[in-house]
């Protein structure tokens, strides 16, 4: 089975890469790329960084099964919900897991990792 990685990041300290699919599924998991917007603009800039990689390997939002989401603080989930409502696929909203943890790097308001099913995963 091959593996693609995509949206590689040295500058960070670590080598990573954002993006990696294997097979059916994609795999995204990233903070904002922009940590000076305030919470709805690093939400708006990660959904954004998402569809780019997901597309990038073969998938998109509407193939999206489950996100995993990483809140700074919990008082932020009303500011989430309508920016989420609009970014979902409303024919196919995925399952949503929300934790409050704060990330590793403290300017980040919110982490998301989403999973996706790639359609034709040799496309990519």
């Amino acid at each position: 089975m091959n593996i693609q990685k995509t949206g590689r990041i040295d500058s960070w300290g670590p080598k990573i890469f954002l993006g990696s699919a294997a097979g059916d599924i994609a795999s995204v998991c990233l903070t904002a790329p922009d940590k000076a917007e305030d919470f709805m603009g690093q939400t708006r800039g990660i959904l954004s960084v998402i569809d780019d990689l997901l597309g990038q390997m073969g998938s998109s939002r509407a193939d999206v099964v489950q996100v995993q989401l990483w809140l700074a603080d919990i008082a932020y989930w009303p500011d989430f919900v309508p920016v989420w409502n609009n970014w979902v696929d409303p024919d196919a909203p995925p399952g949503l897991s929300v934790v409050t943890m704060p990330a590793s790097r403290r300017d980040s308001l919110l982490e998301i990792r989403a999973w996706a099913v790639r359609a034709n995963p040799d496309a990519a």
